[in-house]
């Protein structure tokens, strides 16, 4: 499991779980303005233009579709293509791969804004933990050292993680 705590500039810290990254995907774009395709994608040019409903043998794709034909002209049909707009910018594809644990890092480190800000979005964060495994997790809240929860009003945060935690059974009631 993935454990977030989010701290917003207003209010209590909040803590979640995703079951896997697939799933973190999923609840990060329920916060997030962009679609999941556009926080992570990967495809092929040959999967955009089957999605396209176009054959990539048909002469006249090129002249129909010059964005998709430059693409696998550059990198081939079947060469993947990542797409992360939080970490690459906006609809950049990149040959080189990215996670999909970088992707969701990256759109929820974008929810990270100043005390300023909060004021147009009260959505926005001060401070936000990730913790990639239970055990992460675990160590986490038994850590007196860890950033999120040393500073000032950081029990409330430890807190919510220790919540989530029992609430999940990952840790017992002491």
């Amino acid at each position: 499991m993935i454990f977030v705590v989010e701290v917003p500039h207003q209010g209590e810290p909040r803590a979640w779980f995703a079951y896997d990254e697939e799933d973190l995907l999923i609840k990060v774009a329920e916060g997030d303005p962009l679609q999941p395709w556009e926080i992570h994608d990967v495809a092929t040019p040959r999967e955009w233009l089957q999605l396209l409903g176009e054959d990539a043998s048909d002469p006249t794709v090129a002249e129909r579709l010059p964005g998709v034909w430059s693409m696998a002209q550059a990198h081939g049909l079947d060469t993947p293509l990542y797409r992360a707009d939080h970490v690459l910018g906006t609809a950049y594809l990149q040959v080189e791969p990215v996670s999909l644990q970088q992707a969701c890092e990256a759109a929820l480190m974008a929810r990270l804004q100043p005390a300023d800000a909060a004021i147009a979005d009260p959505s926005a964060l001060r401070e936000l933990g990730i913790w990639w495994s239970e055990q992460a997790a675990v160590l986490a809240s038994e850590d007196t050292q860890e950033p999120l929860f040393a500073g000032a009003g950081g029990w409330r945060a430890w807190h919510a993680l220790r919540e989530q935690l029992l609430a999940l059974d990952v840790v017992a009631e002491s």
